[in-house]
């Protein structure tokens, strides 16, 4: 046998990667024993070349101490010689839609340990969508969270980008592209470039085409990119993992936009006499969605063109008797038509005529209306106690009723963006969804147009929408009944125009907001939210404008956080200001500021003013209470007794009181902190009263009944 070279591909040489890498991180063979968790004696002979084939998961564990990106890919190479091969241009692919997996070119790529896997798919779930840290916790440890979730937290997400640094792909220009995992504040975010490189994103793609296609009047380009988007799928949604995940809003919005998906189809695809086509497509589907009627009655239709009609009537009957069993009710029209159309040997009847019909919810869909969250959200004990109280775990639990938190607070408090966190932080608890309205006058048109918006999303078709407001109101509490819904009400304006927003019976939840308490409200439990404290204030101010820029002039930092008056919004709006100014130091800001002619000033950035927030209370004051308000701002100190009140405002103390207390409700006067203290300002509203006092006296704005008349010295109302 003659001697030469071997054409078989040269095998990795595992001690000299590992020596290499540990060279290039300048380790020593002790830290790095201790780092992995892999014995020093093991690691000294792994190095030697004493260990011929070395376990994948240790190599994975030296390789993830050392955070060496190159590492991790020749690990990957050489643990997986016989599971596939991938091309340097390969990207690197998750799919969700079905088990859980990453892949490179043929290459299965690990992804770490299951924590850490979950960590991905959940990013994955909220793609380009920021993810806070405490729907983090929710996912991976539930309510028992370990001392170290921080810490653990912290070391997935490392383990992760190192994963995707290691297999980024270079684009034309020689720079690396592909995905990245990026943090804003407390949140994470997995930003897909190509939403090629992941089957959720993909499909999306796909079905948004595929409704342009409709709204062309294309059928077949519509029914193909239908098709493609669902061939994706190869199973319930990251199957085999933690309920948390499978059950997330929003792996329960993307299944049923699958379903959505997938009747299309269906519709279009009989319609051409393809009833296997529709077979292969809905089947798997359908045990999935074991009583969804509108899926089964095109299956129904499709195994009766098929030929196959007695096991389209044995469908329908074990479907019958699913429906009386687990919800004692018989088949709808749908379904039931398909079945009388297969006793009348007639399958064509069978169909459903929807082939107008857009991706639209269909009944029973679980719609996730909320608004983006902020990612530099600041924790507040408030968090934390509503949403005890909305998941039925704290003491103020309700039992047999649905549970209402109505949050209230002063001007620029942070009552929206604290709503927000609330309820993305509690969405798992709520698996049939989350309905979203923001009030602006409270008038019984508004409240009749966001209840056809509820039912809208809730799958009822806006030709069906009743006229009459009670009747509307009748229909959406048949719809939300028993369902784990949470309502959410931003801006309520007064309990006469919540009550019929709200879901009645246990099961669903509401999550309102207003200025003043809505003491009105029946059943509801009343959370404050508070003035940030300093430490607050500043910790935003960091998150906003950046470490290297706050922490250097650190007490200007804390005046410039003292002058805004623990007002989130008017931190957030001079975080905003100093970010776009580079030129400009706190010191300067805070001079800037303490000229209290000039303060509301200061506080404006593009359509966030704090004047317009602080306005809207004052102005909807009655003409004696306004008065008093301006009477106090300008004659008391910072605090003030009921006596002190009373000599101003030249009335008794009961009367004085019963005035002080409606500010208090209207959130322009903070209580006393106990019995017999003092009452007191927040700076700014003291400040914006004796503003709009001083513009009333020059007649730049009239009564309010009146209007405002534009005061042309500040170019504001």
């Amino acid at each position: 046998m003659m001697g030469g070279s071997s054409s078989a591909p040269r095998q990795p040489d595992v001690a000299e990667m590992v020596r290499s890498a540990r060279t290039r991180c300048g380790v020593s063979q002790r830290d790095l024993a201790e780092r992995s968790g892999i014995g020093l004696r093991t690691l000294r002979e792994i190095e030697r070349g004493r260990v011929l084939a070395p376990r994948s998961g240790s190599l994975h564990r030296l390789a993830e101490a050392l955070h060496d990106p190159a590492l991790v890919a020749q690990v990957a190479e050489a643990a997986g010689g016989g599971g596939g091969a991938y091309r340097e241009n390969d990207p690197l692919v998750l799919r969700i839609l079905g088990r859980f997996s990453v892949s490179r070119g043929t290459a299965a790529v690990a992804a770490g340990t299951p924590k850490q896997q979950y960590l991905l798919g959940l990013l994955a779930l909220r793609a380009n969508a920021a993810v806070e840290r405490e729907e983090i916790i929710e996912v991976l440890w539930g309510e028992e969270p370990p001392d170290t979730f921080g810490q653990l937290i912290h070391t997935y997400v490392s383990r992760i980008r190192l994963l995707l640094e290691a297999h980024r792909t270079p684009d034309g220009n020689g720079n690396g592209n592909g995905t990245a995992v990026v943090r804003r504040g407390a949140a994470y975010t997995l930003r897909i470039d190509d939403e090629s490189l992941l089957d959720l994103t993909e499909f999306g793609r796909l079905t948004r085409e595929a409704q342009r296609a409709h709204a062309g009047n294309d059928p077949v380009a519509e029914r193909v990119l239908l098709g493609d988007s669902l061939r994706l799928w190869r199973g319930r949604l990251l199957e085999g993992m933690p309920a948390a995940l499978q059950e997330h809003p929003a792996a329960a919005e993307w299944a049923r936009r699958r379903v959505a998906a997938a009747l299309r189809f269906a519709d279009l695809t009989l319609a051409g006499e393809q009833c296997e086509e529709v077979l292969v497509q809905l089947g798997p589907l359908a045990l999935h969605e074991p009583l969804h009627e509108a899926l089964h009655a095109r299956l129904v239709t499709a195994l009766a063109g098929s030929g196959r009609r007695a096991e389209a009537l044995a469908l329908f009957a074990a479907v019958d008797r699913r429906l009386r069993e687990e919800s004692g009710i018989g088949p709808g029209d749908e379904l039931r038509g398909a079945q009388l159309a297969v006793l009348r040997d007639d399958a064509r009847e069978g169909r459903v005529p929807v082939a107008s019909r857009a991706l639209a919810p269909a009944d029973g869909s679980h719609p996730v209306e909320l608004p983006q969250s902020v990612g530099d959200f600041v924790g507040r004990a408030e968090h934390y106690q509503v949403r005890q109280y909305l998941t039925g775990q704290g003491p103020q639990a309700v039992f047999g009723a649905a549970p209402i938190a109505a949050l209230h607070g002063p001007a620029g408090v942070g009552k929206s963006v604290l709503t927000t966190h609330v309820a993305a932080s509690v969405a798992r608890h709520f698996p049939d969804g989350m309905l979203y309205a923001r009030m602006r006058t409270g008038s019984a048109s508004e409240v009749r147009d966001l209840l056809h918006g509820f039912l809208r999303a809730l799958g009822v078709p806006s030709a069906e929408l009743p006229d009459d407001p009670a009747e509307a109101g009748l229909r959406y509490q048949q719809l939300v009944a028993g369902r784990k819904v949470l309502v959410v009400v931003d801006d309520a304006a007064g309990e006469r125009a919540v009550r019929p927003l709200l879901p009645s019976g246990p099961g669903g939840a509401a999550l309102l907001n207003s200025r003043a308490p809505l003491l009105g409200l029946e059943g509801a439990q009343h959370f404050r939210v508070e003035p940030f404290t300093a430490d607050q204030s500043l910790s935003l101010l960091v998150r906003i404008a950046g470490e290297s820029r706050v922490l250097p002039e650190r007490e200007a930092a804390e005046t410039v956080a003292g002058l805004c008056g623990g007002i989130p919004l008017a931190v957030r709006i001079l975080g905003m200001r100093l970010a776009a100014r580079p030129h400009w130091t706190l010191a300067q800001l805070a001079d800037r500021l303490a000229d209290e002619s000039r303060t509301l000033d200061e506080l404006v950035a593009g359509d966030l003013t704090v004047r317009d927030r602080l306005g809207a209370g004052h102005d909807g004051l009655a003409p004696a209470l306004r008065e008093t308000l301006h009477a106090l701002a300008r004659d008391v100190t910072s605090g003030f007794t009921v006596r002190e009140a009373a000599a101003v405002l030249h009335c008794g103390t009961r009367d004085a009181e019963e005035q002080l207390e409606q500010l208090v409700d209207r959130q322009l006067l903070e209580a006393p902190a106990r019995p017999g203290s003092a009452y007191t300002f927040l700076p700014l509203t003291r400040l914006h009263a004796r503003e709009r006092e001083a513009a009333i006296a020059r007649g730049t704005v009239r009564d309010t009944a009146q209007g405002p008349v534009r005061d042309t010295a500040r170019g504001t109302a």
